[in-house]
């Protein structure tokens, strides 16, 4: 073979690729254990100073509180090593990727080491946030740092979202009449008046057409448990509604749902200078379900971009949110490094969507959560800033907004996992109302339920 005809796609890669990314992918591997085993002796002296100033106790004993320096010694140290723990991880992130895109591991392999690594590096950011309160309270002895984020303090809100998400308290289910509620606020439902379940139609906004109750699903734009205290306030401010009205949602097809959940699709505005906005169109993103058929085998998602979404009323959702679905499937698909993130990025960088300005989210926020999983174009996260940006007298510090970023990552993780595991309507999948049985069965395609307006 001729060796000048090594830069033809046909014959793989060129040998200086190969050379490159092996170069690469190696540099990576001796990152991550030299950063493993800096975590595991961090870990080992972390391990033996908690028994010597936390020691355990049984049930009937009494614990006494550490001497401050003690204290902060160890909570010092848990900070360092919650760092490393990130850092470790953050690195185990970049083999992954760099061994999916060489082909050395399955793509489905690849997105479950992720999934499983970016649980752990979340878990990390937990241990920070925790040793950083531990640490604070000792440096400034006396004063309960669990105050008003107004005040610039670690913010009680955070506490109360840091008890829902780590299981020490039960964590509020939606609200029952979310879906009757959204069928009502866009006039989406037809009823045949016998009463009984999934016997009436549900218009879908995205194929402008009426089908069989249990097909149609009302999909959650942002994940509601996010409206937990002041959370809905940090990150879209004090003008937003709650994530819990009708203004949250959509009545989306089961396939199409899963879609929109997954971020394979976008809805954006049609004409981006129209402000209210009361036109909005889908984008597909994602080349995987370019010709995955969402219907019948001859409708497949490709067809949906572009396509206009049809209201049977003036009624809209809620602007901010739709904002939100979007910035989080832009990051998302930069923090799994989904093929053609980078096209998808450079388009909405060129071609800027929304209305300017428009007053969206949080700009500390906007910036939290672009670079909670490593580094991006910034460019692009600026001209977020900009144009859709704004702030308040509510003021965090850096780790207040580090932790904020990290809660709303693992709640859209959550959302995503859902998702993809139930196919689809994952906000109704364990109410006990029957409202929300109806959409127990929306993975059925059966076409001959469909009526078609």
């Amino acid at each position: 073979m001729d060796p000048s005809q090594d830069d033809s796609p046909k014959h793989g890669p060129p040998s200086a690729a190969i050379l490159s990314l092996s170069l690469s992918l190696s540099r990576a591997r001796d990152n991550h254990e030299k950063a493993r085993r800096v975590s595991h002796e961090l870990q080992k002296a972390f391990d033996d100073l908690s028994r010597k100033v936390e020691p355990e106790l049984d049930p009937d004993e009494e614990r006494h509180e550490p001497d401050a320096k003690s204290g902060l010694e160890l909570a010092s140290l848990g900070v360092e090593l919650a760092l490393k723990k990130k850092e470790e991880f953050q690195l185990e992130r970049q083999i992954i990727i760099e061994e999916r895109d060489a082909n050395l591991i399955p793509p489905n392999i690849a997105t479950k080491r992720l999934r499983d690594t970016d649980r752990r590096y979340l878990s990390a950011g937990d241990d920070l946030w925790r040793q950083n309160l531990k640490k604070a309270r000792f440096e400034d002895s006396g004063v309960v740092r669990l105050l008003d984020p107004r005040a610039g303090s670690t913010s009680a809100c955070l506490l109360a979202l840091y008890k829902k998400c780590d299981g020490l308290e039960k964590t509020k289910k939606q609200p029952s009449s979310f879906r009757s509620d959204a069928k009502a606020y866009y006039e989406g439902e037809v009823s045949n008046g016998k009463g009984a379940k999934d016997s009436g139609l549900v218009w879908c906004h995205v194929t402008g057409s009426w089908w069989a109750a249990k097909l149609v699903t009302a999909a959650h734009i942002v994940p509601f448990f996010l409206d937990s205290d002041d959370i809905g306030e940090i990150v879209f401010g004090s003008r937003a509604p709650s994530l819990r009205q009708a203004g949250n949602s959509l009545l989306l097809l089961g396939q199409i749902e899963q879609w929109f959940d997954t971020y394979h699709l976008l809805i954006v505005p049609v004409d981006a200078k129209e402000n209210p906005i009361t036109r909005w169109k889908v984008d597909v993103i994602s080349s995987d379900i370019r010709n995955s058929p969402y219907n019948r085998p001859e409708e497949i998602g490709g067809d949906l971009d572009g396509k206009e979404l049809k209201f049977r009323n003036n009624k809209r959702p809620v602007s901010r949110f739709m904002y939100f679905h979007f910035i989080m499937a832009l990051i998302r698909i930069k923090d799994v490094k989904r093929q053609g993130w980078q096209d998808v990025w450079a388009r909405y960088y060129q071609q800027r969507p929304f209305p300017t300005p428009g007053n969206y989210m949080r700009k500390s926020m906007l910036l939290a959560l672009a670079t909670h999983f490593g580094t991006a174009d910034m460019n692009v996260v600026e001209s977020w800033i900009v144009d859709h940006g704004f702030e308040s007298p509510l003021m965090l510090t850096d780790d207040e907004r580090t932790e904020v970023a990290r809660r709303v990552s693992l709640a859209m993780d959550e959302a995503v996992a859902r998702a993809e595991k139930d196919g689809s309507d994952d906000e109704e999948e364990d109410s006990e109302d029957s409202e929300d049985s109806e959409d127990s069965d929306s993975n059925e395609r059966d076409s001959e339920n469909q009526i078609r307006s």
